[in-house]
């Protein structure tokens, strides 16, 4: 139950928000260890959870240093292995590479078509008036109070640890 609860408060915000809050890991951790403390999910040894923790962080930290990962997803799939083990992980990672290679591929079709920039100087019409956006007011530029308004676009990055999650609720869903 705490896992799915993290999944699915992991999709929202990294879905709108492209953030993972550690607030949120840190209380998902705080839960597990409780209900450890408790009896309850004696199921998967303590060990093997440790194991699933240092799995999904030694999986992730090279990406992560290499600029090609935000740090949410790192955190997350090492959250998620002291829930799962290292064979959730597999599940976990398998599904949401998947997810975001389609999510990739959505956005480069998008950007490579103009849809994108299509949309965003829409968008910013809507916004400043009939007009067309300052140098400097597109979608993605800082401060101005214009938001991304294509929920694929390449430059937001991809939501990977929202298809993480997927990945560790297809496992849950197995019974595992």
């Amino acid at each position: 139950m705490i896992a799915a609860l993290l999944c699915a408060a992991t999709l929202y915000t990294d879905f709108a928000y492209r953030r993972v809050p550690n607030a949120m890991l840190a209380a998902a951790v705080l839960a597990l260890g409780l209900a450890l403390l408790a009896g309850q999910g004696a199921e998967l040894p303590i060990g093997t959870r440790l194991a699933g923790a240092g799995l999904g962080l030694a999986v992730t930290l090279p990406v992560y240093a290499l600029g090609r990962m935000a740090a949410g997803d790192v955190k997350f799939l090492a959250v998620a292995g002291l829930f799962t083990g290292p064979p959730g992980l597999v599940m976990a990672w398998v599904v949401g590479s998947l997810l975001g290679m389609v999510h990739a591929l959505l956005a480069l079709a998008l950007d490579g078509s103009g849809l994108a920039a299509r949309r965003q100087r829409a968008a910013a019409r809507m916004r400043v008036g009939d007009g067309e956006p300052a140098p400097g007011q597109g979608m993605h530029a800082q401060g101005n109070g214009l938001a991304p308004t294509a929920q694929f676009a390449c430059a937001r990055g991809i939501p990977y640890a929202a298809y993480l999650a997927a990945g560790v609720l297809c496992w849950l869903a197995m019974g595992r």
